[in-house]
């Protein structure tokens, strides 16, 4: 029985003529409750025994009502995706609240943190995982603006079946700016070297520019050989020759290269896996909106503005200088019967490795040894071309240093 049945039981047994003690104690309720009710009842009547809210009649932090459906109605229509802006938009809070600053509202926005309370009001939640401790320092380039540091990276090998049911193999690579988080993307039928230099050449660095440090994963086509280990291949050659400095991030370690490895996650979600393609072509075309609306239409929760909402990716990449090839550069005065042939150029090739438990790291297919002391810790062992030389630090301390001869 519920309370509210429970208090008319009590009410009617009291205007049949029982006594309040023989009520309350075959309710099993107590004398003070019964009077309680009876009270209300001689007071309010029926409605006096039903609960009564204990909140206050005027909240004046209350997130208005009109505030409100405003809010779930840009939250259900980022959700559809179904329009070309909204096709490839993410959903959360911080997007809702950016969707609000463009509509120049004149009452004020609420923060992030009411978004996400209207958003579970509405059966609309929102989760986020928090991000991860690390226990060991790791020595991440600084990025603290736009060309500082670029990540790059390919997804594949993934299939099209096209309408006479051939699988095509093709690969997406992929480039993002770790301030600006500027993204540059190109399908391609391939991940050698050649396709990388010229990714670079004709995608990246006449667009977002020339960045100071390249930061890839020990991909093959990155690095050249490891059947010839100081013999670098033409994308470290020609990072060389444009004065970047080229970061291999350690070995099994992809989450190292989080700003890339982020947006080849939304990528394959929002992108690649909510649409058939019909071939190459297609692909090529599709991937060029999305690449356009990622850059240009689509918040990045990183880039924040105050409190509320957050800026898209091209606006905040150039609004600084950037720098490009030079207008007279090209790759033909570098190619020799076909292939390439860039000469080594002063610079520096980098590796951060962690330490084994046999104080050892690995630079391309050679070993070399770290002085007990670093064992389990990263270090960055740098290649400087200019000077010959082979230079292991931890932090700011130079631990070793070697006579290390390339290839020219």
């Amino acid at each position: 029985m519920t309370e509210s049945k429970l208090r008319r039981v009590a009410i009617a047994m009291y205007l049949e003529g029982q006594s309040p003690c023989t009520i309350y104690r075959s309710l099993n309720r107590s004398k003070k409750w019964f009077f309680k009710w009876l009270k209300r009842y001689e007071e309010m009547g029926e409605a006096g025994l039903e609960d009564i809210s204990r909140a206050p009649i005027y909240s004046p932090n209350k997130t208005p009502e009109e505030m409100e459906r405003i809010v779930v109605n840009v939250r259900r229509t980022l959700m559809a995706h179904d329009t070309a802006e909204t096709k490839y938009s993410p959903i959360g809070a911080d997007s809702i609240s950016w969707e609000l600053t463009k509509l120049c509202l004149e009452q004020p926005l609420p923060s992030i943190s009411t978004i996400n309370r209207i958003i579970h009001r509405n059966g609309l939640l929102v989760t986020e995982k928090p991000p991860k401790r690390e226990s060991i320092p790791y020595p991440a380039p600084k990025a603290a603006h736009p060309n500082a540091v670029h990540q790059l990276d390919d997804v594949g090998p993934r299939y099209i079946r096209g309408a006479n049911g051939i699988l095509t193999k093709f690969f997406s690579i992929n480039l993002v700016d770790c301030y600006s988080r500027m993204a540059v993307l190109r399908p391609a039928e391939n991940v050698r070297s050649r396709t990388l230099v010229d990714f670079l050449v004709s995608s990246v660095w006449n667009s977002v520019g020339i960045p100071k440090i390249l930061q890839v994963d020990n991909m093959l086509a990155a690095k050249g050989s490891n059947r010839y280990p100081r013999s670098p291949g033409a994308m470290i050659r020609l990072c060389l020759l444009m004065g970047i400095e080229i970061l291999f991030i350690p070995v099994n370690e992809p989450q190292r290269n989080g700003a890339v490895e982020s947006f080849n996650n939304t990528f394959d979600k929002v992108f690649l896996r909510t649409q058939r393609f019909d071939n190459l072509t297609h692909l090529g075309t599709e991937a060029l909106a999305f690449e356009r609306h990622y850059c240009n239409i689509r918040p990045h929760t990183g880039l924040k503005v105050k409190k509320h909402g957050s800026k898209v990716p091209a606006p905040v990449h150039f609004a600084h200088a950037v720098q490009k090839l030079p207008p007279d550069f090209s790759l033909e005065d570098y190619t020799v019967g076909g292939r390439l042939k860039i000469p080594l150029s002063p610079g520096k090739i980098s590796f951060i490795r962690l330490v084994g438990k046999r104080n050892k790291i690995s630079l391309f297919s050679e070993q070399f040894t770290v002085p007990d002391l670093y064992r389990h810790q990263y270090v960055t062992a740098t290649i400087h071309t200019a000077e010959s030389v082979l230079r292991i630090t931890h932090g700011d301390d130079v631990i070793k240093e070697e006579s290390y001869l390339l290839m020219p």
